[in-house]
């Protein structure tokens, strides 16, 4: 009896809410005095308000206004509204775009891109002499880059290959105030994460908003040992190591994991496996690792789609990763994002099949106190309603929140009743 009041307070609150309105999220505070920081940072702070000033306005940038959440459409560029004042982890994460932190030009064009996050590189797309200048050219990227936007995250170099890079990855950019999250490459021990917890607690101690972790798996050992090393980062911020959910007492932690993802390329390069377009070769360890995230209440992010000129091949293998349990996937090159948003985000026809499940649930049990009940179909046929299908159809409401779709009113559905 308390599970199904539990269930029937849920649904009431699906129903209840609204599509996302477009609103500015939460500013993060200053995480150091100037006088903390490293001095190539305050140096580069200076130039920040004339970076911001000489934006043109009229040209494209982080902040473009999304389209009405009232349009049915899947637009790709809605969820930038939709997640302002979203806790870190529930947040929409359906494409993940790289820009090479060497690139000015490549991070200027990143500006105009309906992505949900955007990931400045300081790993693989930066040789080795342009590191230092890369830092400093991702400092000012974040901090000229307008809000509300797409999250802004930064691909650090490994701590388990090169920890010192990774400190002055760390040091650079985490004084940021618009630093969003850290994609943590070939993470291998619990000390990695480790490194970037401790840096943050140094450098953003009076943050609002924790800074979102997501850990790559590169080879084999890092698949088998995620669930251990969850487990063990969530208890040293006091989280619990299952659902991450916050203990009695404990204060929000300055940082947490939040997705895991998948690098393809890197794990085949460690195990010998050999990628095909098939992908077969692939699908136990895609497999494994989402459901290491959907077992630990993490996003599972999809690995690269190399090939960005085959549209029909991205979209079978997002669709495939969709299939697989996956919540987006990675890109790396901006005209791959769209297709992997609209692979990602439910269809229109779904979230209408969605919404009617949970109004008539909601209608079955408050009238005639019933557990399940028979949904007539578009087609005619009838289906079946129970609690798994019920969670099912909460879920793909939730997704089309997050992505700015349209959700029908419960008025709507009481007309289409009656």
């Amino acid at each position: 009896m308390t599970l199904k009041r539990g269930l029937h307070r849920s649904v009431i609150s699906v129903l209840s809410k609204r599509s996302p309105v477009t609103a500015s999220p939460p500013r993060i505070a200053v995480a150091a005095s100037k006088s903390s920081l490293p001095s190539s940072v305050r140096t580069l702070t200076t130039t920040r308000a004339a970076l911001q000033n000489a934006k043109q306005p009229d040209s494209p940038n982080l902040a473009s206004s999304p389209p009405s959440p009232k349009a049915t459409s899947t637009s790709t560029n809605s969820a930038h509204a939709s997640t302002a004042g979203e806790d870190v982890v529930s947040r929409s994460r359906r494409s993940m775009l790289y820009v090479p932190g060497s690139s000015e030009k490549m991070i200027k064009k990143s500006q105009s891109s309906p992505a949900d996050t955007i990931i400045f590189d300081l790993e693989d797309s930066v040789a080795a002499h342009k590191k230092g200048s890369a830092r400093e050219t991702v400092f000012l990227a974040l901090e000229a880059a307008a809000r509300p936007g797409p999250e802004l995250a930064v691909r650090i170099n490994p701590p388990s290959a090169d920890r010192s890079l990774a400190e002055d990855d760390l040091d650079m950019v985490l004084p940021s105030h618009q630093l969003q999250a850290i994609v943590v490459p070939k993470v291998e021990h619990e000390d990695d994460i480790r490194l970037i917890i401790e840096k943050a607690r140094a450098l953003r101690p009076h943050t609002e908003t924790a800074l979102a972790l997501v850990l790559s798996v590169e080879s084999a050992s890092s698949l088998l040992r995620m669930p251990r090393i969850i487990e063990s980062i969530r208890e040293s911020l006091g989280q619990d190591p299952f659902t991450g959910a916050l203990l009695p007492s404990t204060k929000q932690p300055v940082a947490q994991i939040v997705a895991l993802l998948f690098a393809s390329e890197d794990y085949c390069a460690s195990t010998g496996i050999v990628r095909t377009r098939a992908r077969t070769s692939l699908l136990f360890p895609r497999a494994h690792m989402a459901t290491i995230a959907k077992a630990y209440h993490l996003a599972a992010i999809d690995m690269v789609c190399i090939d960005y000129s085959d549209h029909a091949y991205l979209v079978d293998e997002a669709s495939e990763a969709k299939q697989l349990g996956f919540d987006g996937k990675q890109a790396i090159h901006p005209v791959q994002v769209e297709a992997i948003q609209h692979t990602f985000n439910p269809t229109p026809e779904a979230v209408v099949r969605a919404a009617r499940i949970l109004f008539m649930y909601e209608r079955a049990s408050a009238t005639e106190h019933r557990g399940a009940y028979g949904l007539r179909e578009a087609d005619g046929g009838m289906t079946m309603i129970d609690r798994p299908m019920l969670l099912q159809a909460s879920a793909v409401v939730d997704k089309a929140r997050r992505a700015g779709m349209r959700i029908p009113e419960a008025s709507e559905l009481e007309k289409e009743q009656d």
